[in-house]
């Protein structure tokens, strides 16, 4: 037994090193990472399939007749989210919520890797919350499930990050482009909220799996739009106008859509009630929602619909939109599984069509189909929350089958994506994730400095001169320090000016050393201030051709510190060595253990006993990684002399996953 299992084992190894060594020729690897592609297109397609099906069984036994025609419906969604709570809490923790941050999150930390029971309770937990009234989407979860696959053979393989990452982003791809028959659309998704770049080398691995995943759903299922509508003709040109203003306002709904998500999570996480009571309660609430406005439970297609197609009233429209809004929310915040993509298009549809009645009204002449701007509000909100322009774009047009909209549709995304884009760089997708520390940079954007911020770089103002000294005791300080300039300030820490080697030698050429350093100063200073990061340091160490910045304070008005060049490369090898520390103790902790772990974060408050304290006093575990610290807004470097400070973000990384809840207990108001 044990013999052919480790033949078994030589086999994989052997075969994943020749598929490795394939993968390094330049012309053979496109045909492998192209016939991977199409192999995990063929799974998400099917993956599709199977879990449409699958919410469709659950939705007959949670709506039996007994059941669905009494007022006790209003209890079906409670019973699917402890049933969900459940599922997460003890096997996959993973599919809680709306699929796609799991996805970035395995991207950014773990180098695309995804446990292979997500596959498993990710169709399972997701169509649970759907089949009983879950006001959620299809969408997340299909490309979680996707993802999952796409992962998993990158890992079964033994294949480099790099792969593993390109073929989560193809089993994703396949799932969506499956899930709304739209290749296009899933391709862009795939490349543009995935991994965020429009790499040459993964736009063909991409798209066509996504080709595939859509093909194979349209064998079993067939080939149909999803939405689709009449095909309408945008008459007068003033419609493009309307059609910005449009985007104007779901751009702002869209940031009210993503950061309300996470309000409602950061509630409901605050609240310190078991997981089960937090599922009924926001179950219960759902389902009376529900009694009153059955439309906003489920996916939600047919009132999209019915939007479309211009055949709901004003007041309806107002009532869905809002409705659905709340629904959305607290069906994800209660511990809900299931995508957030399907509500933005609901609430979009919502916004448009009663947006397109208004101006009808207004302007009969100019507004003959007001169901065009139901259409490009299905789109504008999707683009701005999730802040893929390309994907909302092409996603309308192939889901309706009428292309003759494509100059408002575009018209209404952009702007849309645009002004939330100024408001806010972070989408529904990524919003939770920085607010843990962790940044998903886009495509090759790769820049640690961003991520560094002034203060965990700047050395304390020590090396100071007060305008009074001489020119020997400038020169004498700096000759001991070895630098180049240093500060002048006043008793208050005031800054007055710098004074350069260069300044002093001049004196000392002409003998005048005694003369006090305020005859030679420059009070022209450059600054920077604490909150900054090392990119803008470094911009404005080559922009002014100068080799230190003090740091001020601004509401103080005086130095806090100062920043060389020095500093900001120290900073950045430390940070790269404790990424590269980091990285290896999590996979070292993932062997010892044979377990996955989990990331948590954890908000420090006044009630932490490691508030004020070093790390290196903490005396942690050895089972936790500090991975980063977020301070107003800042990442910082850890080290054992960090000091942690009230209302810091602490990422942790803990293994085995079960420990995490007893760990991240005791930092909010235990000891270790």
């Amino acid at each position: 037994m044990s013999v052919r299992s480790a033949s078994a084992s030589s086999s994989v190894t052997i075969n994943a090193a020749w598929l490795q060594q394939w993968l390094n020729h330049p012309f053979r690897e496109p045909v492998i990472v192209g016939m991977l592609a199409m192999v995990i297109g063929v799974i998400g397609g099917l993956g599709a399939i199977i879990f449409r099906f699958l919410i469709h069984v659950l939705f007959s036994l949670f709506h039996l007749p007994v059941v669905a025609d009494s007022p006790w419906r209003a209890a079906i969604p409670a019973v699917g989210l402890v049933l969900v709570g459940g599922i997460t809490y003890f096997f996959a923790r993973e599919v809680k919520g709306h699929g796609v941050p799991q996805i970035l999150e395995s991207l950014a930390l773990r180098g695309g890797k995804i446990r292979p029971r997500v596959a498993f309770f990710g169709i399972l937990a997701p169509a649970i919350t759907i089949g009983s009234g879950g006001s959620v989407g299809r969408e997340g979860p299909i490309a979680l499930i996707g993802g999952a696959f796409g992962s998993l053979v990158g890992q079964s393989l033994k294949l480099p990050d790099k792969y593993t990452s390109l073929l989560l982003a193809c089993g994703s791809a396949a799932g969506i482009a499956a899930t709304f028959n739209a290749p296009i659309a899933g391709g862009f998704f795939g490349l543009e909220v995935i991994l965020g770049s429009y790499a040459m080398g993964a736009i063909m691995p991409v798209f066509l799996s996504a080709v595939t995943g859509a093909t194979v759903f349209d064998a079993f299922m067939g080939n149909k739009a999803v939405l689709a509508t009449t095909h309408y003709q945008v008459i007068h040109p003033v419609a493009l106008l309307f059609m910005i203003v449009l985007g104007l306002i779901a751009g702002v709904l869209g940031i009210a859509y993503s950061k309300g998500l996470t309000w409602i999570e950061d509630i409901v996480q605050d609240w310190t009630a078991p997981f089960w009571v937090k599922n009924i309660a926001g179950g219960l609430f759902v389902g009376v929602l529900g009694l009153f406005i059955p439309n906003v439970l489920g996916v939600g297609y047919p009132s999209i619909h019915a939007a479309l197609s211009g055949e709901l009233a004003v007041g309806t429209l107002l009532l869905l939109f809002a409705f659905k809004y709340v629904a959305t929310l607290t069906t994800i915040g209660a511990g809900g599984s299931g995508g957030v993509f399907a509500p933005s298009l609901f609430l979009g549809a919502m916004l448009g069509g009663l947006y397109g009645d208004v101006l009808r009204r207004l302007f009969p002449a100019v507004i003959p189909h007001p169901e065009i701007y139901a259409i490009a509000g299905m789109g504008a909100i999707f683009a701005a929350a999730a802040q893929a322009p390309f994907v909302a774009i092409t996603i309308l047009l192939e889901v309706t089958g009428d292309y003759q909209l494509t100059p408002v549709v575009i018209a209404a995304c952009i702007t849309a994506y645009v002004v939330h884009g100024v408001i806010t760089r972070d989408s529904m997708y990524t919003v939770k994730l920085s607010r843990r520390g962790i940044r998903i940079l886009r495509g090759n954007e790769v820049r640690p400095t961003e991520r560094i911020a002034v203060s965990s770089a700047m050395a304390p103002p020590s090396a100071r001169l007060s305008p009074t000294d001489t020119v020997a005791k400038a020169h004498q300080v700096l000759t001991a320090l070895r630098d180049h300039e240093t500060i002048i300030t006043d008793q208050q820490m005031r800054l007055l000016g710098v004074v350069t080697i260069d300044d002093i030698r001049q004196q000392y050429e002409t003998g005048s050393t005694a003369q006090p350093i305020s005859t030679v100063m420059s009070s022209t200073v450059h600054t920077i201030r604490p909150n900054q990061t090392l990119e803008d340091a470094m911009r404005l160490f080559t922009f002014y051709d100068v080799s230190l910045l003090p740091v001020v304070d601004e509401a103080q008005k005086t130095v806090c510190g100062v920043l060389t060049q020095r500093d900001v490369m120290r900073a950045y090898n430390s940070f790269t060595l404790h990424s590269t520390e980091s990285t290896a103790k999590i996979q070292q902790l993932q062997e010892t253990y044979g377990d996955g772990g989990e990331f948590a974060s954890v908000r420090l408050d006044s009630r932490s006993p490691f508030v004020n304290h070093a790390l290196s006093r903490l005396n942690l575990p050895m089972q936790v990684v500090v991975v980063s610290i977020q301070r107003q807004g800042q990442v910082l470097v850890p080290h054992g002399t960090t000091m942690l400070h009230e209302g810091d973000d602490i990422l942790l990384f803990v293994s085995p996953a079960r420990d995490v809840e007893t760990v991240t207990r005791q930092f909010r108001g235990g000891t270790v």
